[in-house]
């Protein structure tokens, strides 16, 4: 029975070891959001990921639109049903409590209620959440619903209204983000970027309002500057021959500039003097390196901005006060907008790690559009900017951020400048390496032998040395040893396991030898 008792001793340290990480996860688990990091998110996500329509229907758009029914809440107006277009020809409707009525004919079509909701009274409205393939792929065949239902279009987890307006002989479509906000529907990888976006949080103290003056500062604070008196934070103003550099500054912050992108120059007028220009793509091959998203209020007279920042203090700007107060980035563009018409985002680039976005006015709501916009619209939105040097009128937002799939990279790490595949690595070792403790710790005393306390002059010394031995144990040897651990571990249970009935045998036969052996002494 050694064998089974040695194995029991390797486990009580790992279960030791991995009851302490499991109350260490569980403190990072309920930590606020602000703090939150890549083990949270997978746990939300698995969580997420298990509901009773999950993979039921064969298709991810339509499974989306599906779960999402699923999550309304009861007693939502109208019948709210989810709707896939098939290649085949046919439309697909599932209900909240996940039937699926398939309808390939006009006559079909008029029975989706009845078959899926037949407790509806008669002239119930109709809401039909569209996959995302079924307006992106299939949207000549929107033709073929009710007219008088209404039309949603499903992407992610979210349900946005869906915009169709006539131009010429084609048709628009849009997602509506916001009343003030909307997406043409485009192509898949254009849109979902978009979406990522628009979804983007905004922290007052990481978005900071850039003034370029020539003769001002050649570097920015870490964090925001205050007024003495008002305690606001004040805009940072910077001397435009510095920009590029001192950008590595805001590493992980948003930069809020007026300027005019023209032939590849950012033009900006000071308080003072004439209009100058800088490079834009050396602008932004610098916000890329340090993980800067830019913000670009386009103006056909880009004054800069003085004294306060929007972001925390009211200032004579009809809605962008209250605008950069907003929760996420759609949220800032639709209060921009306000009053004013909706904003159309569209992804203009999207590579190495960056996109670039431009939200225009856009008709949507209202005539069709007759001819794209790419020239300045000096009279879209007037005093967008009130300062001490006065009015600045904008005529467009550009957005040249990390994209989703960089971001995604980035909220990852546990620690900033390493990548997260390797920070995730480290961990899974680690992990690894807790549940073989008991192997881990007897390949580490061949390595490193205990500390004697004789050999040392005084016990600052032999305590040094002991966490110093920890250290490395627990940072260095018990990652770089896991895996094997781990591995020996197993193997000695499975091998405890199989020669369990042999050694039983042995045993039981020592037993009988011993009684027989005192028998006939």
């Amino acid at each position: 029975m050694t064998l089974c008792a040695q194995g029991g001793s390797v486990w009580r340290p790992a279960a030791l070891g991995l009851a302490v990480l499991v109350v260490l996860l569980d403190s990072v688990i309920a930590s606020p959001p602000a703090g939150a990091n890549w083990f949270t998110k997978l746990v939300r996500e698995s969580g997420e990921s298990g509901g009773k329509l999950s993979g039921k229907f064969g298709h991810g758009s339509l499974d989306d639109a599906a779960r999402h029914v699923q999550s309304l809440p009861q007693g939502t107006a109208g019948v709210s049903l989810a709707a896939h277009a098939t290649h085949e020809g046919h439309w697909q409707f599932v209900n909240r409590s996940g039937d699926i009525f398939t309808a390939g004919t006009p006559d079909e079509l008029t029975r989706v209620t009845s078959a899926l909701s037949p407790e509806a009274a008669p002239g119930t409205r109709l809401i039909f959440h569209l996959s995302d393939e079924s307006v992106l792929v299939q949207r000549a065949r929107l033709k073929d619903l009710p007219p008088d239902a209404s039309l949603r279009v499903v992407i992610g987890k979210t349900s946005y209204p869906l915009i169709r307006r006539a131009n010429g002989d084609a048709e628009l479509v849009f997602a509506e983000v916001r009343p003030n906000v909307v997406v043409p529907m485009t192509e898949r990888p254009a849109v979902m970027e978009a979406i990522f976006q628009l979804g983007r949080p905004i922290e007052a103290s990481r978005v900071r309002v850039l003034s370029l003056t020539p003769g001002g500062p050649d570097a920015f604070t870490r964090l925001p500057r205050f007024d003495a008196g008002t305690k606001s934070a004040l805009v940072d103003s910077i001397d435009p021959n510095s920009l590029s550099r001192a950008l590595s500054g805001l590493k992980g912050q948003t930069a809020v500039i007026s300027g005019r992108i023209e032939a590849g120059q950012l033009f900006f007028r000071p308080a003072s003097g004439a209009e100058r220009s800088l490079p834009m793509d050396e602008i932004a091959r610098a916000a890329a390196a340090s993980d800067v998203n830019l913000v670009v209020l386009q103006s056909v007279a880009p004054r800069q901005p003085g004294g306060r920042n929007w972001l925390w203090q009211k200032v004579e700007v009809a809605g962008l006060d209250d605008a950069l107060k907003r929760a996420s980035f759609a949220d800032f563009l639709n209060g921009l907008a306000t009053g004013r018409g909706p904003l159309a985002v569209e992804v203009m680039s999207s590579s190495n790690g960056r996109t670039a976005l431009r939200a225009i006015p856009s008709a949507a709501k209202s005539e069709p559009i007759t001819a794209p916009i790419s020239g300045p619209l000096a009279d879209w939105l007037t005093d967008a900017v009130s300062n001490v040097t006065g009015n600045v009128v904008t005529s467009a937002v550009d957005v040249i951020a990390n994209s989703a799939e960089r971001q995604r990279e980035l909220d990852l790490r546990l620690i900033p400048g390493i990548p997260s595949i390797l920070q995730i690595g480290f961990l899974a070792s680690l992990i690894a390496g807790l549940m073989g403790l008991g192997v881990s710790r007897g390949w580490w005393s061949r390595v490193w032998p205990p500390e004697v306390r004789s050999e040392y002059a005084g016990p600052v010394g032999y305590h040094a040395a002991r966490i110093a031995k920890f250290l490395a144990f627990v940072l260095i040897f018990l990652p770089l040893t896991g895996v094997p651990a781990f591995v020996t571990t197993v193997a000695m249970q499975l091998w405890a396991i199989f020669t369990a009935p042999w050694r039983a045998i042995q045993w039981i036969g020592g037993r009988f030898k011993s009684r027989g052996s005192a028998a006939t002494g």
